[in-house]
C-alpha cells in the first residue's frame, strides 16, 4: 500500500459535511431513544408476521411510489421462484440513520445518481431523467428479499458493543430468523459492518451462536481495520494543540470537541450541530481509529457466514499524456477507509476505482466537460469532482457499478438454500467456543 499523507486527512475532514449535517430523527414514539426487548419476548413462531412480531428492533422499509423498475415500473415484491421471502436487514455507518421516507435523508434512500467511469476516470453524475430508484428500491426488487431498516442513530456516537447497538442487532437477527424460517442477509455501510461483526459474536436466546442465523453479509466500505483518515486528524490535532503558544488554540478546540463527545455519548445532542465533529472524541469515534484498543478486542467475522466487501479507492497522481505514465502518487481508498481495511477478512470483494490526475489528458477532457456545462445543474450527466466522487465513501451507496453489484450478489444469495434449522439437541455451544478465521492481517 503506498504511503497516505495529511491530504487524506483533510479530504476526510470535508467529506464529512453532508453526512454530520443530517439531524437524527424521532424515533416512532416522538422521542430519540429506544429500549430493546429481550429476545425471549420478541421473537415469533412461522406464520406470525414479523413485521408486528420484531418491530421494536427493526422496521420493514416500505416501497417508495418514488422508486422504480429500470423501465419505469412500480416495484412489487415478490418472493423467490420456490416462494420463499428472506429478511435482509440494513446496518447504517457511524453518527448516521437510516428510516426510509419519500425525504430521501438517509444515505439507503437517496437515488442512485453517479457511476465510475470504467475506462478510468473521475466518473459522473447522471442527469435527473435517469433516476429510478435507491438502493433500497434496488433490494426490494430482488426476488425473495423482505428488506428491514435497522437503526440505532439514537446512540450512534457510542460504540459497538453498546447494548443497543451490536447486540440489539444480534436480538433483531433471531427475531426475524425465526418468524420467517430463513437465514437474514446483512447489508451494511461503515461502522454497520463492525456492528454486525459484534452481533455475529454473540449468542441468542438459548445459548446458540447468532453467527449459524446468517447467510452472508455485504459490506460497503467497512473499516475492519480502522480509519486512518480519522487516525490522522487526531494524531495532527494532537501533535498541534502540543505546540507551544501556536498550539493553544488548537488545545482549546480539542478540548471543546471532547465536551461536544461526551454529551453526544450522553444524550445524543450537539454541540456544533455536526455529528460526525461532535462525536469524533466520543467512544465509537475514537474506536474507529486505526490500531485502537476497541478494534483489537472486536471479535472478527465467523467462519460460516459469507463477507463480500464493496470497496472505492480515488487514486490521486500523477502525468499522464502522450501515452506516457508516471506512478500514482496517493491511493486514498474512499477517502475514509482504505483499500484494505474495506476487503479484510472477506471472500470475495467488488471494487470501483476513481482516477484524479495532476495533469492528463483525461482531467483535461472532464474539465472542459464541466466547464461547459456548469449552471445546467442536474439536468446533463457531468463529470464528478474529488468530493462528489462515485469512488467516495458515502457516494459508494448511490453508485450504479456497487449497487448493481449488490442487486445481483443479494439475488444470487437468495437463490440458495437460506432456510434456518435449529441445531440438534445437544449441539449448542457459546459464541466464545466458535472458530472465527482472521483471513487478512489486521
Amino acid at each position: 500500500m503506498r504511503r497516505r499523507t495529511t491530504i487524506a486527512a483533510l479530504a476526510a475532514v470535508l467529506s464529512f459535511s453532508p453526512l454530520a449535517a443530517q439531524a437524527a430523527p424521532a424515533s416512532a414514539d416522538g422521542g430519540t431513544s429506544s429500549t430493546p426487548r429481550s429476545v425471549a419476548t420478541s421473537t415469533s413462531s412461522a406464520g406470525v408476521d414479523p413485521a408486528s412480531a420484531c418491530g421494536d428492533l427493526v422496521q420493514l422499509a416500505p416501497v417508495l411510489s418514488s422508486d422504480h423498475t429500470p423501465d419505469g415500473k412500480q416495484i412489487t415484491p415478490k418472493p423467490t421462484a420456490d416462494g420463499r421471502r428472506v429478511p435482509v436487514i440494513i446496518v447504517h455507518g457511524w453518527v448516521s440513520y437510516d428510516t426510509h421516507s419519500d425525504a430521501r435523508d438517509h444515505l439507503f434512500s437517496q437515488y442512485v445518481d453517479r457511476t465510475a467511469d470504467p475506462a478510468g476516470g473521475t466518473g459522473y453524475l447522471l442527469a435527473q431523467s435517469q433516476y429510478r430508484s435507491s438502493l433500497i428500491g434496488m433490494l426490494q426488487q430482488v426476488p425473495g428479499a423482505e428488506v428491514y431498516t435497522f437503526d440505532y442513530s439514537q446512540v450512534g456516537s457510542r460504540w459497538v458493543t453498546d447494548p443497543q447497538i451490536g447486540p440489539k442487532l444480534s436480538q433483531a437477527i433471531e427475531c426475524l430468523s425465526d418468524s420467517y424460517q430463513q437465514k437474514p442477509v446483512l447489508v451494511t455501510h461503515s461502522m454497520g459492518g463492525l456492528v454486525a461483526r459484534q452481533a455475529l459474536s454473540n449468542n441468542d436466546s438459548k445459548g446458540r451462536p447468532i453467527s449459524g442465523r446468517v447467510s452472508n453479509v455485504l459490506a460497503v466500505g467497512a473499516p475492519n481495520n480502522g480509519s486512518d483518515s480519522a487516525q490522522m486528524i487526531a494524531s495532527a490535532l494532537t501533535i498541534g494543540s502540543e505546540i507551544p503558544l501556536a498550539g493553544l488554540p488548537i488545545r482549546m478546540l480539542w478540548d471543546y470537541i471532547g465536551q461536544c463527545s461526551e454529551q453526544m455519548d450522553a444524550t445524543n445532542t450537539t454541540c456544533t450541530g455536526i455529528r460526525a465533529v461532535d462525536a469524533f472524541r466520543s467512544s465509537g469515534g475514537e474506536a474507529l481509529r486505526t490500531g485502537s484498543a476497541q478494534l483489537a478486542q472486536l471479535p472478527w467475522w465467523p467462519d460460516n457466514v459469507k463477507v463480500t466487501a464493496y470497496v472505492g479507492d480515488i487514486q490521486m497522481g500523477g502525468i499522464s499524456l502522450f501515452g506516457l505514465n508516471s506512478p500514482r502518487l496517493l491511493d486514498l481508498g474512499d477517502l475514509l477507509v482504505s483499500v484494505d481495511s474495506a476487503k479484510a477478512g472477506s471472500q470475495r470483494s467488488r471494487q470501483v476505482n476513481c482516477e484524479y490526475g495532476i495533469i492528463s489528458t483525461k482531467s483535461a477532457e472532464t474539465g472542459l466537460v464541466r466547464l461547459m456545462l456548469a449552471g445546467q445543474g442536474n439536468s446533463v450527466e457531468q463529470p464528478a469532482d474529488l468530493l462528489s466522487s462515485p469512488c467516495f465513501h458515502e457516494a459508494m451507496l448511490h453508485e450504479t457499478t456497487i449497487t448493481g453489484d449488490l442487486q445481483r450478489d443479494l439475488t444470487e444469495v437468495l437463490g440458495a438454500d437460506t432456510a434456518w434449522h435449529a441445531p440438534a439437541a445437544g449441539s449448542e455451544q457459546s459464541a466464545a467456543a466458535t472458530t472465527v478465521a482472521v483471513r487478512e492481517s489486521r
